[in-house]
Order: C-alpha cells, then structure tokens, then sequence
C-alpha cells in the first residue's frame, strides 16, 4: 500500500514518523515503572509527599498521619536547619537507601533503595535540604510576597508535538480526501 501513495503522502509519513519517533524519546521517562509510580515519581516533592510524607508530614515538620503522640522516636522534623546542617548528603542518601536504621537513627524507616533510583534518591536529599532553606528563609519570604514559579515546556518538545499533530492532521485529512475521490469515481452516476 505505502508503495502506492503519492510522494508528498509518503514524504508526510517518513515526517510524521520521524516527529513521533523522536518525540516519543524526547518525553520517554521511567519506561521500567509502573505507570502508577510514574505519577508519584514526576518530582522530587511528588516522590516526597507519597514516599515521606506520612510520617515526616506535608511540609517535613514530622507531623504526618502516621504521627502519634506515643511514637518513639518522633519522625524527623526536616525543617529544623540546626539538625539539618550537621547531616551530610551521604547520610541523608544512606538513611533513604537503607533504612534510617542503617544510620542508628529509627528503625521504622523502611529502606527505599530498591524502590527508586539513585537519581531519585539524590533529588529527594536535594529536596529534603531544601525544607529546611525554605523554613530559614520564611520571615524574607513572607515580607516579599507570593513568588510565582513559571515552568514552562522547552520549545524543541513544544514544537516537536505541533509539528507531529499538524503532519497527522494533514496526512489523515490527504488519505480521507483520496478516499472521498476513489469512492465517488465508483458510484454509479
């Protein structure tokens, strides 16, 4: 059937194919996880707040749904920075990876390591670090006023999704006209 088409149909086609191909990688993340997981795994706070947060709380203050008051040891307040600052990276990976046990810290915090990635795992220390700036940093923050973020979509992955949609449209819309001609060149006049 290919072998058939017009040339600018089979042009449209190697082009829409091209678009989609390299588009499909552009935005192919986490292909070996469950696309369950994928929604918690789209952001270090996403992770945070599935993996962390019944314990340690929304925010990190160790105030989650898990907390009791008969909880011994409380889980950890993040946005302490005092405690923050004498806790180095590795250990913070280490208590994530193996377990807070694995740091002689609780041994209700569950080990991690195999549930997500190294690079997972560095963004939630990033991100775990970054409660306790953010609680630092509150009364400058407050007298500021709000701060809005703007994340936008990279123009490459922009343009390369328009220009895969207009050459579908224009390759369907190509293929449906020839259809229309061939079937009203057959019916009986």
């Amino acid at each position: 059937m290919y072998c058939y088409l017009p040339r600018w149909k089979k042009l449209a086609i190697n082009v829409a194919l091209v678009f989609g191909v390299s588009g499909w990688f552009s935005t192919a993340k986490g292909i070996e996880v469950s696309p369950r997981e994928q929604v918690f795994l789209l952001s270090a706070k996403k992770t945070f707040e599935y993996y962390c947060s019944p314990c340690h709380g929304q925010k990190g203050k160790g105030d989650g749904t898990f907390f009791t008051i008969d909880l011994k040891p409380k889980p950890r307040n993040f946005t302490d920075l005092d405690y923050m600052k004498k806790r180095t990276d590795d250990q913070l990976m280490k208590s994530i990876t193996d377990g807070s046990k694995s740091v002689e810290k609780s041994n209700l915090c569950p080990p991690w390591g195999k549930t997500l990635t190294d690079k997972k795992i560095k963004e939630l220390v990033v991100y775990i670090r970054g409660l306790s700036s953010q609680e630092a940093e509150r009364p400058v923050a407050e007298v500021k006023g709000h701060v809005a973020v703007n994340e936008k979509e990279s123009p490459v992955k922009s343009a390369m999704r328009w220009g895969f949609i207009v050459v579908i449209t224009f390759a369907l819309a190509g293929g449906a006209i020839c259809e229309w001609k061939k079937l009203k060149g057959e019916s009986p006049k």
